[in-house]
């Protein structure tokens, strides 16, 4: 027979129940429990609830706070990058009518262009000026002519936005310039009127760059507030002829830009591509805040976030800053929105159920004391009944509680083994039942964690002693021939990992010869590794006095063959140098060409042509070559780890970068030259990843070893 489930609930109502058939009396001091324990519980759960309804609006506010911020400086960015894109097109579409003039100029007919007049102030004019004083007007009249054609150009656009585009000028690489504006100095009658543009930063930007740019934000000199130069060059077919350029007045794009309305203390601000501030509103300028770089300034710890390509929000200091380009100028936009701000009605609502809970609070009191005063008389003469029925009703209500309690005290305590022993047919039977059991996952995730971090160990160790072994295997102890003269050598190499695939090696064959090494094993990590330890073991073993190299590749290939599993296989690199002769012989399997530096000479490649990869295809023959060192001469090898290292901006350092670094050191002996280029190459990369290890070898061939003739020895 299944035993019917009693809640809890159903219990206190048969509870409640039972006092009031037995007594009216009895039931009026129930119901004065009833109210405490309502009172209790009402402002428990308001007090959890404004918790709660804060805490979960403000993190509503934020996310909607962020993606709307972020929304906002990325359409008003773009609003400004097309509004500047049209001032781009304008300005390219006068460079190419002034070529075309230019290229034609039979087709038009001349219109004359005068030295600035006070009688023209106020009307939009074309005036002409020079740049020096060795000018002649007489030499530049036929080009001012033929420039003079700009006006039906110039005119319908300054027409179209009297209020945006201040003024348009040309000038010309002949020392004239022509610009269309109201803006007439005074001049003597007849006189003309001297400007040196040819050194102004608007001229010689459109100049280098060769297309349209835009200057940074200046203050205009005549009054006209904050403005931005478009410049751009025209040509007279292939040569170079000069720049035409438009003032434009930002102030109007800046107000719109930093028009924002999030809140009471949000602002927006404009920086140009240095990190100073163009446009903001008067509270932001009050506090001196004026490059996002400067130490003083609030976002000097993220300029180099605040200043990225893309849109995106970030927080600093109790506000989020929502930042976007203006690709156009080079321009960032900027909002800043407190926190305090956003969350501010998520804190209202807390302060709202607050009250109402106090109000609640007092009404409550008001009506227990009531209840109280009411039911005195009453409570005296069933109090003992009402103690009674209270107490067994308590203790069936929180004996399972508080069992419960211990239990999870206990447990808490750190024992996972021990389960909480409360029995009950009801809720909080029910959750004993789901402890015991995250109690047990608990205890079962925690060994199986234990395992796992012990293996972790056990392979780091591993990995540890296999580094240290991999670099005991190579020589390590410099100078490697203290006691040669005749040559001098240095090698390094930089594992991407703990342990890497490349490897280098140098040996004295016999006596005379000196054989070197250089080798990528494809791949990184442990089986690399192992498969180098092979590659470089077969290769020192089969180089013997007199061996052609080409056959102790061949030889070579066919035993990594027969092993080679995995797959891997290995570019190299050796050279057998005699010291008498200065014979270097020398074989190549698919490796990087090495670099000779002549006695008094830079380094330059030495092409040689490689075979096929080690290991790569069964069958290979391979074929020696040789070269002659003489005394003073130098050989630098190394694997692909150099000239393929990249930067963050995925750009490899590069053959080039190598022979120029290389030749800057050309007088450094090898232990100084190898430290030289991996400086060069760290300074490269900067905070990029290493992929890739970095192997590299310098020989120096000193001089000649003397031979010593036995016949004489007698």
């Amino acid at each position: 027979m299944v035993k019917t489930r009693d809640s809890i609930r159903t219990r206190l109502r048969r509870m409640v129940l039972l006092l009031c058939v037995a007594s009216l009396l009895v039931s009026g001091a129930v119901g004065l429990v009833g109210l405490l324990t309502v009172r209790g519980r009402v402002l428990a759960d308001n007090a959890n609830l404004g918790e709660t309804a804060a805490r979960t609006s403000a993190d509503a506010l934020l996310a909607q706070m962020q993606q709307n911020l972020l929304n906002v400086v990325a359409d008003k960015a773009g609003l400004a990058d097309a509004e500047l894109g049209r001032f781009d097109e304008q300005v390219g579409n006068f460079a190419r009518y002034i070529g075309g003039l230019y290229a034609e100029p039979e087709r038009y007919v001349g219109r004359e262009v005068l030295p600035p007049d006070t009688a023209n102030a106020g009307v939009y004019t074309m005036q002409r000026s020079l740049a020096r004083q060795d000018v002649a007007p007489g030499d530049i009249m036929a080009e001012a002519a033929l420039l003079g054609n700009t006006e039906q150009v110039f005119a319908p656009v300054v027409a179209a936005a009297p209020d945006t585009i201040a003024t348009i000028y040309l000038g010309t690489e002949t020392g004239l310039m022509i610009s269309y504006d109201p803006y007439s100095a005074a001049s003597d009658t007849g006189g003309e009127f001297y400007y040196d543009y040819l050194a102004s930063s608007w001229y010689g930007a459109a100049r280098d760059a060769g297309h349209t740019v835009f200057t940074d934000v200046y203050d205009d000199a005549l009054g006209r507030g904050l403005t931005v130069t478009c410049a751009a060059p025209f040509y007279d077919g292939a040569r170079f002829a000069g720049v035409v350029a438009m003032d434009i007045l930002v102030g109007d794009l800046n107000r719109m830009l930093i028009d924002v309305d999030f809140s009471a203390g949000s602002y927006a601000f404009l920086i140009d591509r240095s990190g100073a501030v163009i446009a903001s509103p008067d509270a932001l300028a009050d506090t001196g805040f004026l490059n996002v770089y400067d130490a003083s300034a609030p976002l000097s710890q993220a300029a180099g976030s605040v200043m990225g390509v893309t849109p995106g929000v970030l927080f600093l200091d109790g506000c989020y800053y929502g930042t976007a380009p203006i690709a156009s100028a080079g321009w960032h936009l900027i909002v800043s929105v407190p926190e305090s701000d956003i969350v501010a009605p998520a804190q209202d609502i807390r302060q709202t159920i607050a009250a109402t809970t106090d109000t609640t609070a007092v009404s409550m009191e008001k009506s227990i004391r009531a209840a109280v005063l009411a039911f005195a008389a009453a409570f005296v003469l069933i109090a003992v009944l009402v103690v009674l029925l209270s107490s067994r009703f308590a203790s069936n209500l929180t004996g399972p509680l508080l069992a419960l309690g211990r239990d999870v005290k206990k447990i808490s305590g750190g024992d996972l083994t021990y389960r909480a022993r409360v029995r009950t047919n009801d809720e909080i039977g029910d959750l004993a039942k789901e402890f015991n059991a995250m109690t047990a996952s608990l205890d079962q995730y925690v060994k199986d964690l234990t395992s796992v971090t012990a293996e972790k160990e056990r392979i780091g160790a591993e990995l540890d002693v296999a580094t240290h072994i991999q670099k005991s295997m190579l020589p390590c102890i410099f100078p490697a021939f203290p006691d040669r003269e005749e040559i001098d050598i240095y090698a390094t190499m930089d594992p991407a990992k703990e342990v890497g695939g490349d490897f280098y090696d140098f040996f004295m064959v016999d006596e005379r010869h000196l054989a070197v090494v250089m080798a990528d094993v494809s791949g990184k990590g442990v089986p690399a590794a192992l498969f180098m330890v092979i590659g470089k073991t077969l290769i020192k073993d089969h180089t013997t006095p007199g061996r052609d190299l080409g056959e102790v590749f061949t030889e070579v290939n066919r035993l990594l063959c027969e092993s080679n599993s995995e797959g891997l296989f290995i570019t190299a690199f050796e050279g057998v140098l005699d010291l008498v002769s200065g014979e270097f012989r020398y074989v190549n399997a698919g490796h990087e060409m090495p670099f000779i530096a002549r006695k008094g000479e830079g380094y330059t490649v030495q092409k040689i042509r490689p075979g096929f990869v080690l290991a790569g295809m069964e069958g290979m023959r391979y074929r020696a070559g040789s070269t002659t060192l003489a005394p003073g001469d130098r050989l630098f090898q190394y694997t692909d780890g150099v000239t393929e290292a990249t930067n963050a901006a995925n750009e490899l350092y590069g053959m080039e970068r190598l022979e120029k670094v290389l030749n800057l050191n050309r007088d450094k002996d090898p232990t100084r030259l190898l430290p030289a280029v991996k400086a060069d190459i760290d300074a490269f990369v900067g905070e990029a990843p290493q992929f890739d290890d970095i192997t590299m070898l310098c020989l120096e061939y000193r001089a000649r070893m003397e031979v010593r003739d036995e016949r004489t020895d007698d």
